[in-house]
């Protein structure tokens, strides 16, 4: 057995617990069979533009209708409601960075699907500070598990985030926008100049943040922005108010993390 695998059964064995009901997992996987049954895909009527759940199918829904928009085509793999935001924080917040592997095996899917080809894969960046707090940046490790599936590299140091903002959570898009606006630069302009960037992320809210990305890329040369992320927030009624109910809970959740 090589030294890679005999690891992977040390510190990742076949017999698992699912990280959704924490039942145990014989599959070898870290969701059980009932929980995946469970776990909302996207894949209904969507808007064709941002790749957000709608009533019907809609060219543009009300997150894109009317508005200047630099991403050419985002697509997520599951709408973001229960169980999936559970999973969503346990990566960002939680420390459970395996996580990343699970979603990147969906999101291989949704890029051949609708992407088809890019030239080169980019994160949403952070602060060191913040991620030495939170031990990894969850974008990053989406990017880079992604990145091994479909063959298409990471460019790490393109985008460097030149100030810490806000919590997003619970924000307007106007807001989001205003929040996210001189915080993100572009390295060098180079490295994406006429290509075709592929953005990928957590969690499509607003869609702000990952319009400000694609707003730089462009201006930096980008022939073509595109995104893929884990969800996307359906409708703006429903999810900044399930937004803002988690700001107020997301201590709670935290705490409850660390008695998992």
């Amino acid at each position: 057995m090589k030294l890679k695998e005999l690891l992977k059964n040390i510190f990742y064995p076949q017999d698992l617990t699912c990280s959704v009901c924490k039942r145990e997992s014989f599959s070898g996987d870290y969701i059980c069979d009932k929980c995946k049954r469970a776990m909302p895909l996207n894949n209904k009527s969507i808007c064709g533009h941002c790749g957000r759940a709608t009533p019907y199918a809609v060219e543009y829904c009300d997150y894109c209708k009317d508005k200047q928009t630099y991403v050419d085509l985002a697509r997520s793999v599951y709408e973001y409601e229960h169980p999936l935001n559970l999973l969503v924080k346990k990566l960002k917040y939680g420390g459970e960075k395996y996580l990343a592997e699970v979603f990147a095996r969906e999101m291989q899917s949704i890029y051949f699907k609708y992407v088809g080809h890019a030239d080169c894969i980019v994160f949403i960046p952070m602060t060191e500070k913040r991620k030495r707090e939170r031990g990894y940046n969850q974008s990053e490790e989406l990017a880079k598990e992604l990145s091994k599936l479909i063959e298409v590299p990471v460019i790490s140091d393109v985008l460097v985030k030149t100030k810490e903002t806000e919590s997003q959570v619970g924000l307007e898009r106007r807001e989001r926008l205003k929040n996210v606006r001189g915080s993100v630069s572009v390295r060098s302009k180079a490295l994406v100049n006429g290509k075709r960037v592929l953005i990928i992320d957590d969690v499509m809210t607003t869609g702000a943040t990952l319009e400000v990305i694609a707003e730089k890329l462009k201006d930096a040369g980008a022939s073509e922005v595109l995104a893929i992320t884990v969800a996307s927030v359906t409708s703006k009624k429903w999810g900044m108010e399930r937004l803002k109910k988690e700001a107020d809970n997301e201590t709670i959740f935290d705490k409850a993390l660390k008695n998992d």
